[in-house]
């Protein structure tokens, strides 16, 4: 089963993510949202990084949308999650850094997302914040 990802915030942590996981399989990313970046700009900054590289894929702008090797990924520069449909999504990547509560997260939920991964702590009390390697083992 094929599953299907959007990110929120494409800066370096939302990049790395993105060309770390392009390859999988078992994933598909389906959508983009930087309120900083249109989709010409997410384009060029996922084909040349100054740390990693030139990327092995070919990333461009059609428009509003992203297409890499013949996929096209919604690309969207809202600036609340609510603005942005993230119905089709399966998982979203919260990597903006600003979306840190629960009642802020929960409008991903709202829209049907099954689940949201925060690349940021979120401090709050009954929040499981998971670093892998050190106590993924809590996760179920």
């Amino acid at each position: 089963m094929t599953i299907k990802v959007g990110i929120n915030g494409f800066g370096r942590i939302g990049r790395l993510a993105f060309r770390a996981a392009f390859d999988w399989d078992d994933i598909e990313f389906i959508q983009i949202n930087d309120p900083a970046g249109n989709a010409d700009t997410l384009a060029h900054l996922l084909n040349f990084d100054s740390v990693q590289g030139t990327w092995q894929h070919s990333a461009s702008a059609d428009g509003d949308d992203i297409i890499i090797d013949n996929t096209r990924l919604i690309c969207t520069q809202n600036k609340t999650i609510a603005e942005t449909d993230w119905s089709a999504c399966d998982v979203v990547i919260e990597a903006s850094g600003k979306m840190k509560s629960q009642s802020v997260l929960q409008a991903y939920l709202d829209q049907g997302v099954k689940r949201v991964v925060v690349t940021a702590p979120v401090k709050e009390e009954g929040v499981l914040n998971v670093v892998m390697g050190v106590n993924d083992y809590r996760y179920d």
